[in-house]
C-alpha cells in the first residue's frame, strides 16, 4: 500500500461509505479539520475521525471497486 499511495498524483483520505471505510483522492473526498494525518513517503492521509478508532491497518480493502478493477485485482 505505501507504493501505491506515493505513486497518487494528490493525498488520499479514509472516509465513511456505507460499504466501510474506503480511501479517495481529497479531490474526491476533501480532508476535514478533524481527520487525523498519517505521512507516507511524500504523500499525507487523511483518517475520518470516525474511522480512526477502528483502523489497524491500512490495506487494499479500503480501496474503491474501481481502483481494484483498473489494478486487475477484482474480479
Amino acid at each position: 500500500m505505501e507504493e501505491y499511495i506515493c505513486c497518487r498524483s494528490t493525498d488520499l483520505r479514509v472516509a465513511t461509505t456505507c460499504e466501510g471505510p474506503l480511501m479517495f483522492s481529497i479531490k474526491v473526498s476533501p480532508p476535514k479539520p478533524t481527520d487525523h494525518i498519517i505521512a507516507v513517503g511524500n504523500r499525507k492521509v487523511y483518517v475520518s475521525a470516525v474511522q480512526m478508532p477502528y483502523i489497524k491497518a491500512i490495506d487494499a480493502t479500503m480501496l474503491p471497486r474501481c481502483a481494484l478493477e483498473k489494478r486487475g485485482q477484482y474480479r
